[in-house]
């Protein structure tokens, strides 16, 4: 492991300024807001206000920024959100205030324009967290694996290089993030962070003297709930989206079974060193390493305040010998541990504890995708099928016992008398055959015994 490098200490910034963290996503921001949150209270004390109600306050700021939710099919939340956020902020009597979030990446300039107009333009400054491409791009896919997306990996990859206007780029285009806000509050109210890799604690200690917080305030977790997945559990987890994509099942059903259940209890899991990560293939390192330099290029070229090595963007792993994509084989714990995510996520563990008793009943395969309302009916109709055929049954005992008893009456009267007696009888009752049941070309599909009266279809019987 090696030896953590101390980030250079950088100025606070002016008392009474609200510092914006806008991300974006997959450099760093969870961890951040983590470690903000669980120090809220020692932030309180050295005079720093973290505006909103939770550890990441995306709803207010979906509002101003006008996305819904990546885990519904839901519209922006209402605009009452953000003028919550702004009211919180307005509020505050501490000296310094942040907000984190990476939804203020997805904001364009009538937007940023708004956002630094209800913060005021006089106190807002701007802090942007850099990662480079070579690893935002697997974390990125991974990520989007978990919220239902089913395109395979090094698909997504020819995808995302060969369509400079995809959602993507207006987030991981770091210089043209950048631009964006520079041109609403100015070069010297932007400062970028560096992420490196190989010291998490670096990016805390940068935002502690932002903030002119005592150094250790911050202290970045290990947080299994939010790692990576590695490329068997991702291909896992994309596995399961094909089919339940195929199957038309709505996505918060997906939300709630995967993204925040079986894909989020999975990562407690450690993985053995020798399953691999999910990495960029060797054949997009030059496309990939060539706009990393323009992005570069581009945040040099902005006049922002740098905290941090530039050349780590640049700096990437060695591409893999091999062209070839990998042979993923999902070893048995990954799919042990997904299934027991979804038992999870879905309650059914939680009803094995309280359940007594001896296993009784399980629920069909087969009847798994009919509606609850379908299955009430065909209940109802089975329950009236079953009670008319026993009526009817019972009734045709009867009859013939009776005509039994009366069989032995006409006995002395001959066999005439008999045969006109049991033909009066056929002619009141209406029935020719007290014994037929349903055949299945009749329809009958559960094989209840049925009379059927002559010169009635076996549909209108049934009804």
């Amino acid at each position: 492991m090696s030896a953590a490098r101390q980030a250079p200490v950088v100025a606070a910034v002016p008392a009474g300024t609200r510092l914006v963290h806008i991300g974006p996503h997959k450099t760093g921001t969870t961890a951040v807001q983590n470690a903000l949150w669980d120090a809220r209270w020692s932030l309180l004390e050295q005079g720093v206000h973290l505006a909103g109600k939770s550890r990441h306050p995306s709803k207010d700021v979906r509002a101003v920024a006008e996305q819904s939710s990546p885990y519904d099919v839901d519209k922006p939340p209402s605009m009452r959100h953000w003028r919550d956020l702004v009211n919180d902020i307005r509020g505050t009597h501490e000296s310094r205030v942040i907000v984190s979030s990476e939804f203020f990446a997805w904001a364009c300039r009538e937007q940023i324009e708004r956002i630094v107009r209800d913060l005021d333009a006089d106190r807002i400054r701007v802090v942007v967290t850099l990662r480079p491409l070579v690893r935002v791009m697997p974390s990125m896919w991974q990520q989007n694996v978990q919220q239902g997306r089913t395109v395979a990996f090094e698909d997504w990859v020819r995808d995302v290089l060969a369509d400079p206007k995809r959602p993507f780029w207006t987030l991981e285009r770091h210089d043209a993030l950048v631009e964006r806000w520079v041109a609403v509050v100015g070069r010297d109210r932007v400062t970028g962070v560096v992420v490196d890799d190989a010291d998490h604690g670096a990016v805390m200690r940068s935002f502690e003297d932002l903030l002119g917080l005592r150094r250790g305030t911050l202290i970045p977790e290990r947080d299994l709930m939010n790692r990576s997945l590695t490329m068997a559990e991702a291909e896992a987890v994309r596995a399961f989206n094909i089919g339940f994509k195929a199957s038309g099942l709505p996505l918060d059903l997906h939300t709630r079974t995967m993204r925040f259940g079986a894909a989020q209890l999975m990562k407690r899991r450690i993985p053995p060193p020798d399953e691999a990560p999910v990495a960029l293939p060797g054949w997009a390192y030059p496309d990939v390493a060539r706009i990393q330099r323009d992005v570069v290029a581009g945040i040099k070229a902005s006049g922002i305040a740098i905290v941090g090595d530039l050349q780590l963007l640049e700096a990437a792993p060695p591409a893999p010998a091999s062209d070839r994509g990998p042979v993923v084989a999902i070893p048995p714990e990954v799919v042990g541990a997904m299934g027991m995510g979804l038992l999870a996520a879905t309650g059914a563990s939680r009803q094995a504890s309280v359940t007594k008793g001896p296993f009784k009943y399980a629920e069909p395969a087969e009847i798994t995708r009919v509606p609850t309302y379908q299955l009430f009916g065909a209940l109802g109709l089975r329950a009236w099928r079953a009670t008319v055929g026993r009526i009817g049954s019972l009734r045709s005992r009867g009859k013939v016992i009776e005509d039994q008893g009366s069989l032995g009456s006409l006995a002395a009267q001959g066999p005439a008398a008999s045969a006109e007696r049991m033909r009066d009888t056929d002619s009141e009752t209406g029935m020719t055959d007290v014994s037929r049941t349903m055949s299945a070309s009749d329809g009958a599909s559960y094989g209840e015994s049925m009379p059927v009266k002559s010169g009635i279809s076996p549909a209108r019987a049934r009804r």
